[in-house]
């Protein structure tokens, strides 16, 4: 299964007692001896280093990566000086050896035509007692930038997160992220494949998930950080489970719902003389005499204050009184 990973190192400087010559020759497996301190670096006999290359902008390959890497430490002379910054890539495994050569150094080559940098990028075939799927790349950039033609120049602000932060300029690694998915997920489309990688986090895809943390390499740490992933697929699995179930409880609520619910009787419409026997209700029936009893008082000239008297609506006639009375 293909995974994303691409992770910015900690940079090489010399204030940690570091140095790009001793870099560069253990991520090539390469001798380089280092002018200015003397130090020979002999990795020759490291095991997995499958191929390695220099990339400069225009596409240029350098040949040797010893003079190169010495005129990069030659060219920095503070002593806190920023030597290099490493990038590590997870390659697929859904792709052969030449695949995985041509997507990596495709991509470092790239990096150095959009950043304006020398490349270092160094194929690994997985560790003899770790994961046998682990292919992966190690991409070493100058800290300065570099011409086609191999001359250094000033530090390259874009890979200088610092930088970017008071510039308010977006960092390189919102680049390589996206930059590489897009380039994985062609290289898995012309091979076939229907696995595809994601840059972005679990919360960003809306994935109810907990995320796992990279082992590392071997000791303590990297047993408590194997256990911390036994746990947290644990606890993923707990909650998959749920989800499940989950799924299956709510349509058996609806369907139980839907079948205790009644059914509603058809309405049928009353005529004038049945809704008005239906009311039933005293305070209703005392206000409709109230009015009934106003309208005739309305219709005959009654006063509002003369007594409450039945006066039938049809067939009156008038009432002479005798004089005296």
């Amino acid at each position: 299964m293909a995974i994303f990973h691409l992770s910015a190192r900690a940079p090489i400087t010399r204030a940690s007692g570091r140095s790009a010559t001793a870099a560069a020759a253990y991520r090539a497996g390469a001798l380089i001896c280092d002018e200015r301190t003397g130090l020979v670096f002999d990795y020759r006999r490291r095991h997995g280093v499958l191929d390695a290359r220099i990339q400069l902008p225009g596409g240029r390959h350098v040949a040797d990566r010893q003079q190169f890497w010495n005129g990069v430490e030659v060219h920095h002379r503070r002593r806190d000086a920023v030597l290099a910054r490493e990038v590590v890539l997870a390659l697929p495994t859904e792709l052969d050896a030449d695949e995985r050569a041509e997507l990596t150094f495709g991509f470092a080559r790239e990096i150095a035509n959009e950043f304006g940098v020398g490349v270092d990028c160094a194929l690994h075939a997985p560790s003899r007692d770790g994961d046998d799927r682990n292919f992966h790349a190690h991409l070493l950039l100058t800290a300065c930038a570099v011409d086609g033609e191999g001359v250094l120049g000033k530090k390259a602000e874009r890979l200088d997160p610092i930088a970017c932060r008071r510039s308010g300029a977006a960092d390189s690694v919102s680049w390589l992220r996206p930059r590489w998915q897009e380039l994985v997920n062609a290289s898995l489309a012309r091979k076939g494949s229907a696995e595809r990688v994601d840059h972005r986090s679990f919360k960003a895809r809306g994935i109810e998930r907990l995320p796992t943390v990279h082992v590392g390499k071997k000791g303590a740490a990297a047993r408590g950080r194997f256990g911390l992933n036994a746990r947290l697929r644990a606890k993923n699995a707990q909650a998959l489970a749920l989800e499940e179930q989950m799924g299956k409880l709510i349509p058996m609520k609806a369907r139980l719902a839907a079948r205790l619910e009644p059914t509603p009787a058809p309405k049928r419409t009353l005529s004038p003389i049945e809704d008005r026997a239906s009311d039933l209700l005293p305070w209703r029936r005392r206000k409709a005499a109230q009015l009934d009893l106003t309208e005739r008082q309305a219709n005959h000239g009654i006063p509002d204050h003369a007594p409450a008297v039945n006066i039938p609506s049809q067939g009156l006639r008038k009432v002479q009184r005798r004089p005296g009375r």
